[in-house]
Formats: structure tokens, sequence, C-alpha cells
């Protein structure tokens, strides 16, 4: 998570660049809070999930790549993520566990995995970092982005 500030600023730069616009002018484009997006180019705010996920789609990258976990983004196009409840419930089919077995493996308190199984909550990016760490998956795949 070190990186994103800094991958951040580059890919805004890139776009103010070629775009012609300030700042606040990305951010009112993008849909957030210049506030918002100062904070994260500061390191003071980590992004939400749906964040992320905005700004991934917004400059075509990998989520991935965006957060600093991978060098380089080399897909260009991406599913809409589906609920995270449903993405979380095929993971765990697809990896061979249920909560219990997962939340004991992965060592993430059980409360927070059946949240998540339930709809109740949607994990923090750390907890989806973890998740994708412990999976031996990118981040794209947890969250249902990857064709």
């Amino acid at each position: 998570m070190a990186n994103f500030s800094e991958i951040l600023y580059e890919l805004i730069l890139e776009y103010n660049n070629y775009q012609k616009s300030g700042a606040k002018d990305f951010a009112k484009i993008i849909g957030l809070n210049a506030t918002t997006i100062t904070r994260y180019l500061n390191g003071t705010r980590t992004p939400s999930v749906k964040n992320v996920i905005l700004l991934a789609d917004f400059f075509k990258c990998t989520a991935d790549f965006l957060i600093g976990e991978k060098c380089e983004s080399n897909i260009s196009k991406f599913k809409k993520c589906p609920p995270f409840a449903e993405r979380f419930e095929s993971l765990l089919k697809e990896y061979g566990y249920n909560c219990l077995s997962f939340s004991k493996a992965a060592e993430i308190h059980q409360s927070r995995v059946y949240a998540w199984k339930n709809g109740k909550r949607v994990p923090t990016l750390d907890n989806i970092i973890k998740i994708a760490r412990f999976l031996d998956c990118s981040i794209d795949c947890v969250l249902g982005r990857e064709i």
C-alpha cells in the first residue's frame, strides 16, 4: 500500500497532462471529493475498496497495479464487480473452504468471514489484500474484476 499514493500521483499527472485539467477537475470528473484525492496523495487516508475499483476502472489498470502489489498492469478489460458476498462465496467454493476453515487458515476472525459471506460487511482494502495473498491470487480475482 505504500506505493499507492505515488502510483495515483503519476496516473493523475499523466491524465492531467493529457486532458490539461487540474486536480480539482480530476476529482470532479471521477466523482470523488478533492479532499479525498489529496488525502490519498498525501498517504493520510487509505481508499475504500469501492474507490480502488472506481480509480482502477477509470485508469483502466488492475487494482493490484494501482495499490502497488504488481509492477505492471497488463489487463485492459475488466468485468463489473459482483457484490462481495457473492464473489466471496464463489472463492470459498473454488478454493475448497467453508467459512470456519477459511477463518482459521487465513487467520481472519470468524465473525468477519461470516459477515462477508452473508453480505453484512464488505472487507477493508487491507483484508482484500490479505485474502489475495492467502489465496495466492490477484486482488482483481478476489474482487471478481478479472475476465
